[in-house]
């Protein structure tokens, strides 16, 4: 092989690596068999190329063109790619919304209930999804134009006003519109505290997702305690608790009501429990063998009798 051959095919492979670097930096995989789809716009709100395509939350594709259309009206152009063969249902729509809280837009398809489907190359339906912001601003719109009607009606009722409360009334009304204006500027607040906060959000979602994870692995582990509790709970259920428990309310109710003659001073035990005597006669008693036993130790002769001789006196 010459020199000139080999550096041909070198220059050859490089630009071709070139041109597929240059497309997958665009979101374009040449090398991938995809459909493409198109779809036209009035107004896409900050839609960009290589912009996602989601169904169901999953991505399926990529947005490769947007251009003007040549007519008067100058609607958008998108041209997205969806992976090859995936079936959508004729009247299905793509809609442009906020992909996350940052404002990131991105198209998602909503399937319809068709029985039949659009083939590579068709135009599908649109739609645009509000932002965060103009949901905020739209609400607040019928409030203002009340405002303004209210405004209007009290122009004709001001001139039988004296100049302190026209005055007055003016106030008030300039501080309706800088409540309108604070509230416009709080959505504004609103939108920078999101975006402040988007890291911690997916921060948040990445910590859930361990846990889910940590539950799927651990599933197992979770069956078999609920199979030991199962077992807990019919061996409970075959140790006819609920004899146990009439057997053990009927002792108790037996052992109360003894308990209660004894403190009433029935039967023996009732009469040793509520009369002092016995304890009287037993002090009296302990004190008597007391007192005998220290006379025999003291005087031993009163009670015990030895003769020498074999005489007893």
């Amino acid at each position: 092989m010459s020199k000139e051959l080999k550096i041909g095919l070198i220059a050859t492979f490089l630009i071709a690596l070139l041109i597929w670097g240059i497309n997958f930096l665009k979101g374009k995989n040449i090398l991938k068999d995809t459909d493409h789809y198109y779809a036209l716009y009035n107004e896409i709100g900050g839609l960009e190329e290589a912009s996602p395509v989601y169904l169901n939350g999953y991505e399926v594709g990529l947005v490769e063109n947007i251009r003007l259309t040549d007519d008067p009206s100058n609607r958008l152009l998108v041209r997205f790619t969806l992976r090859k063969n995936l079936k959508i249902p004729k009247n299905s729509k793509s809609v442009i919304y906020n992909a996350d809280l940052m404002g990131t837009k991105a198209i998602k398809l909503k399937f319809s209930n068709g029985q039949t489907y659009y083939s590579s190359g068709d135009t599908l339906p649109t739609g645009l999804e509000a932002s965060v912001t103009e949901q905020i601003y739209t609400e607040i719109q019928p409030i203002k134009s009340r405002a303004e009607k209210v405004i209007s009606s009290l122009d004709s009722v001001l001139m039988v006003f004296d100049h302190l409360t026209r005055n007055n009334i003016r106030h008030s009304i300039s501080n309706i519109h800088q409540t309108s204006a604070n509230l416009r500027q709080s959505s504004q607040k609103l939108n920078q505290m999101l975006s402040q906060n988007h890291q911690q959000i997916n921060g948040i979602v990445n910590d859930a997702a361990s846990v889910t994870s940590n539950l799927k692995d651990h599933n197992q582990q979770i069956a078999n305690s609920l199979n030991n509790l199962s077992d807990i709970s019919d061996s409970l259920r075959k140790a006819n608790l609920n004899q146990t428990l009439f057997h053990l309310e009927n002792t108790l109710a037996s052992t109360d009501s003894l308990l209660m003659g004894i403190k009433k001073g029935k039967g023996t035990l009732g009469m040793m429990a509520t009369d002092d005597s016995l304890y009287i006669n037993l002090k009296e008693t302990t004190k008597n063998m007391n007192t005998l036993m220290r006379d025999m130790k003291e005087n031993p002769g009163r009670y015990i009798h030895i003769s020498v001789f074999g005489k007893k006196n």
